[in-house]
Formats: structure tokens, C-alpha cells, sequence
């Protein structure tokens, strides 16, 4: 290989090394902006009318948001917040009913790991995603906005866990409740990430969402492994 081309490569690795501590500054900035001018009254209000619409036509909805037509930033935010009070709240009650057959330090872990899960996946599905997007530039919110409003139904599912964990024996409604839940998920999220590529075709992008599903896995494990996943 010519020293030309290695001089490519490097210049091209740092400018892709730039272009996204820029865009994650700007992402980090912007969600500091949101949060401080969050009215959680009038905003909730406002994310709950957004996800009403979104479920009569979900397609589309996703489409808006990951070609950019519609900014729900700070909606997005407020669905990240309350994916993460869920989550805590479920391991709070889950602590309380469960706890005792546990250490103190392996409970504490726990809710730890409660408060940053959802913020992990949503970063970490929108980090891959924004590398393999490079071709059509969608700024980080845009792919991080799209990423939440795929992951709606996970969001549901945790309300779901609270219950299963506060009625007993109600798993037997709540277990296929939640896998229709993560197969909509599922499904909203391969055609999320398929607006944000912006491939017209299946059989062109399939591969493709293989490939990014393969590296989201690896990177989860890596996470899990060092525990704080």
C-alpha cells in the first residue's frame, strides 16, 4: 500500500473522529438545553399525545422523524427520562420484593445498572447506527430521536414489569403481552434504521441490518462483561 494511501486513511479516520466529537457535543448540549427547559406537565402531555398518533400509524411517524421532516428531540428526551424512572421504579419494587435473597452490594449493583441501561441502549443502538450512516449525514439526534420512537413498546414493556412485580401470578398475562410488545419493537427498529440509511429496498438492506444487529450484540456483551449492562 502507497504512503498516499495511508495518508488517506489516517486523514479520513480523524476527520470521522472529529465529525462525531462534534456531533456528540452538540447532541450532549442540546439535552442539557431540552432538560433545562423541560415542562414535565405540559411536555408529558405532549409526548403522550405524539406516541397516541404514532401507534395509528406507526410507519409513517417513524418515517417523519428519521427523514428529518418532523424535530421530536424533546420528546425524545422525555421518553429516554421516563424509560429510566420505569426501569428504576421496577428494580426499586423488584429490590423490595426480592432483595432479601441478596447481598447489599449485589442490590446496589442492580439499581445501578437499572438507571443506565436504558441510556446505554439507546446510545449505543443510535452510536452504531450513526457510523453506518455516514453516507446520508443524519445528525446524531436525528438517529437518536428515531432509535426512541422505535423503542416505545420497550418503554411499555417496563410499565408491564412494574405490574408482573406488584401483582403476583399475573405473568401469565404479562408474558405474551410483553413479547408482542418486543416484536413490535423489533419491527419498528428495522424499519427505523432502514429510513435513516434511506434504502428503498428490502433485499438491499437486510444485510446490512444483519451486520448492525451483529455489532449492537458484540457491543452489549462487551458491556455485560465489564458489568454495566
Amino acid at each position: 500500500m502507497s504512503e498516499n494511501e495511508n495518508d488517506k486513511k489516517t486523514n479520513s479516520t480523524e476527520e470521522i473522529k472529529e465529525e462525531i466529537k462534534k456531533e456528540t457535543k452538540e447532541t450532549v448540549n442540546q439535552v442539557k438545553e431540552t432538560i433545562k427547559k423541560v415542562d414535565f406537565k405540559e411536555d408529558t402531555k405532549a409526548t403522550t399525545s405524539f406516541v397516541k398518533e404514532m401507534f395509528s400509524n406507526p410507519f409513517e411517524a417513524i418515517r417523519n422523524v428519521a427523514s428529518g421532516k418532523e424535530n421530536v428531540f424533546s420528546k425524545a428526551v422525555i421518553l429516554t427520562i421516563i424509560y429510566i424512572a420505569l426501569s428504576v421504579i421496577c428494580q426499586i419494587l423488584s429490590l423490595f420484593k426480592y432483595g432479601k435473597y441478596s447481598g447489599i452490594g449485589h442490590n446496589f449493583k442492580n439499581l445501578i445498572i437499572s438507571i443506565l441501561n436504558p441510556a446505554i441502549y439507546i446510545v449505543v443502538v443510535s452510536a452504531v447506527v450513526y457510523l453506518f450512516n455516514r453516507e446520508n449525514k443524519k445528525s446524531l439526534t436525528t438517529v437518536l430521536s428515531t432509535i426512541v420512537v422505535c423503542s416505545v413498546p420497550i418503554i411499555i414493556n417496563e410499565a408491564i414489569s412494574i405490574i408482573a412485580v406488584l401483582v403476583s401470578g399475573i405473568s401469565i398475562i404479562t408474558s405474551p403481552i410483553s413479547t408482542m410488545f418486543s416484536a413490535i419493537a423489533t419491527v419498528l427498529t428495522y424499519f427505523g434504521m432502514k429510513d435513516l440509511l434511506e434504502v428503498d429496498e428490502h433485499k438491499d438492506f437486510i444485510k446490512k441490518y444483519a451486520v448492525i444487529r451483529l455489532v449492537i450484540a458484540f457491543a452489549f456483551v462487551i458491556l455485560a462483561r465489564i458489568g454495566i449492562y
